[in-house]
């Protein structure tokens, strides 16, 4: 007789629970099928609303609960904290990036589990004199050794990622490289129907996303071809410096700022290219890999970047996309106009970018690949 396994408690943890960037965290965690994933993190903030019954945070709001935090982020978690998620019989801490890792140490300890931490890319590209900024980055530098010495696995989103992690000190041996994927039904090419004459970016507004390059590049391209559009989805500091920029050079672009998932999906079922010319920063911070690359070829939306971090292994040049060195708007734009002029050309990057995240980015096959590393990992023990 068949019985179905029950399955297992990780507590998947997040600082901060949860930035509306990091839909990829919730994405990976609903695609589960063997592990339960529970949410704890030290406060709540603006973004992805996660269930009440399957998230935590000590910071339950007001002094109190800021004190709660303090407590728990130096001293470690109280014994009745503990006993609350022990009852849950959670088998491991699976932390997403290095600072959480470190912010999770005494959590994992106490309740007697493996930890588990993903680097994603800032995190093991920024100085350490850029982390050191804040207070948090101070304390994880001080921490990094500790973390690197106890954490049970780390998963780097990309081999770029994995390199830039040993170099840190990440132990080779217990560093693996795993990207998440996506939802390939979610992420789907639209009907049959014309695009938009429209190059989209979807990022944050700051360097190392690189619309400087971007808005510079469709000055050009719209001298030579007046009808394609920018789009510019995403906010941060450096928006108004942008909108100010577009504007003098005179660059036909729409800024929408911040948008929900859903809308992003059919923004890139509109477009002719996508857009996101990474750069690293002057901070260091590099592009680790890169989700969006990989949904918009699940979108049959073919891709134009750079040769910048992780892009290559979600992008491949001359196959699904164009990637040009960093920083070089005349690359780009020329880039540009290949893929919104060249019928032929864009059907075929077109097809071969949803084959290959089909094949290789599927996020159901890619969750029940970590959920294997997960048992090993804990038959292992």
């Amino acid at each position: 007789m068949n019985q179905t396994r029950e399955k297992e408690t990780i507590v998947v943890f997040r600082i901060q629970l949860l930035a509306p960037s990091e839909t990829f965290i919730v994405a990976q965690a609903a695609a589960m099928r063997r592990f339960s994933p529970f949410f704890v993190g030290w406060r709540r903030t603006a973004g992805i609303e996660l269930p009440e019954d399957a998230s935590w945070t000590v910071d339950g709001g007001g002094l109190a609960g800021r004190l709660r935090e303090l407590r728990f982020r130096y001293a470690g978690p109280t014994q009745a904290q503990v006993a609350h998620l022990r009852a849950r019989a959670p088998r491991l801490v699976y932390a997403h990036f290095a600072p959480d890792g470190y912010a999770a140490m005494q959590l994992a300890e106490r309740l007697g589990v493996p930890l588990v931490t993903a680097l994603h890319g800032y995190d093991v590209t920024m100085s350490d004199q850029a982390i050191a900024a804040t207070r948090l980055g101070r304390e994880y530098l001080h921490g990094r050794s500790g973390l690197q010495k106890k954490g049970a696995l780390f998963l780097s989103c990309s081999a770029y990622v994995r390199r830039r992690g040993l170099e840190m000190g990440y132990p080779a041996e217990r560093t693996i490289v795993h990207s998440i994927g996506v939802d390939v039904e979610r992420f789907k090419p639209p009907a049959a129907g014309r695009r938009e004459k429209m190059v989209l970016f979807v990022g944050r507004l700051v360097e190392k996303k690189g619309c400087a390059s971007l808005l510079e590049a469709m000055a050009e391209v719209q001298q030579r071809s007046p009808a394609v559009e920018l789009v510019v989805i995403g906010g941060g500091p450096l928006r108004a410096e942008y909108e100010a920029r577009a504007a003098g050079l005179r660059v036909r672009c729409r800024f929408l700022g911040t948008q929900s998932p859903s809308t992003v999906r059919e923004w890139m079922a509109r477009a002719s290219v996508f857009c996101v010319p990474s750069v690293v920063a002057a901070s260091g911070d590099a592009e680790g890999f890169g989700m969006v690359f990989i949904e918009a070829q699940a979108m049959g939306l073919p891709v134009v970047s750079t040769l910048s971090g992780g892009i290559p292994e979600a992008v491949k040049h001359g196959e699904t996309g164009l990637l040009v060195t960093e920083r070089d708007p005349v690359g780009l734009a020329t880039a540009l106009l290949v893929l919104l002029e060249n019928e032929e050309l864009w059907q075929r990057y077109s097809a071969a970018g949803r084959t290959r995240v089909v094949a290789q980015f599927n996020l159901l096959r890619q969750t029940e690949r970590l959920e294997n590393v997960f048992a090993q990992l804990l038959e292992g023990r």
